[in-house]
């Protein structure tokens, strides 16, 4: 470790030194750049280069994405947006995927900073003695019966059937509460047998991934909770439905579990 972290700081350095020599020779030798150089079509290069400290001293019309491209070439403007031919992306959908690629990196590293400590379990407090598969096994089909019963609360919203809606949301609040309780007890369970968060690697690498893992099943339940709410008080069609974006978080966690219960629960035992 100690020669890779030796190598990417001298790569780091070599980096710094050509930008500093870049730069240097462009004061001494560059021409201008002018104003929008790459010949970009958004409008933040449709100021002067320099910019003047107002910024702008007309903004150019703007139809659709492209503003400049459509100054440049009157003849064949861009795509008008919300004309039918160019949608605007789902701003909810869209953040739930910025998270979620986010959330998943995490998680990545939980997952191997786990296979890393225990490809060698310590005895005495290892997967294969102290957790029990077929509990969280049972559990675990709570939670996945829950992508199914909130997908059909997505399809129910589709076809304004407020009734069905409510009832399979409850049904899937119930099946993630289900699961939260089961791994309280497991680690109530855990805790008695003396495998407490710093009784070795194994505890504290599983508790981590696991208690990070029920964090955001809680917050999956609290965000279903709010919909629930809104959907009983009739306050649910006054505004965009939330309701495709957290679906899109709850199945990740869900999948999520997948590769935990491969990792901590499953694959131990064969090793």
């Amino acid at each position: 470790m100690n020669l890779l972290s030796t190598v990417g700081a001298f790569l780091m350095g070599v980096a710094a030194l050509l930008l500093v020599i870049n730069m240097a020779r462009t004061l001494l030798r560059g021409a201008p750049a002018g104003d929008n150089p790459w010949e970009a079509w958004t409008l933040e290069w449709a100021t002067s280069s320099p910019p003047p400290p107002h910024n702008f001293d007309a903004l150019p019309p703007i139809k659709s994405r492209r503003p400049l491209w459509d100054v440049a070439n009157p003849d064949r403007p861009d795509k008008v947006v919300g004309a039918g031919t160019v949608k605007s992306p789902d701003k909810a959908k869209s953040a739930m995927w910025t998270l979620i690629a986010s959330e998943a990196a995490f998680f990545g590293t939980l997952i191997m900073v786990f296979a890393w400590f225990n490809v060698h379990p310590p005895a005495g407090a290892n997967a294969k003695n102290s957790l029990d598969l077929v509990k969280t096994g049972i559990f675990s089909v709570c939670l996945f019966a829950s992508s199914f019963t909130l997908w059909r609360a997505e399809v129910a919203e589709q076809q304004k059937r407020r009734g069905g809606l409510i009832g399979w949301l409850i049904l899937t609040i119930v099946l993630g509460a289900i699961f939260m309780v089961g791994q309280g007890s497991e680690y109530f369970g855990l805790y008695e047998r003396g495998v407490s968060v710093t009784a070795n690697s194994f505890a504290s690498s599983f508790y981590l991934l696991t208690g990070f893992h029920g964090f955001h099943v809680t917050a999956g339940l609290i965000a279903l909770a709010v919909v629930l709410g809104l959907v009983i008080a009739r306050d649910f069609s006054k505004r965009p439905s939330p309701l495709v974006a957290i679906g899109l978080y709850w199945h990740f966690v869900d999948i999520v579990w997948i590769f935990v219960l491969l990792t901590v629960y499953i694959l131990p035992r064969f090793l």
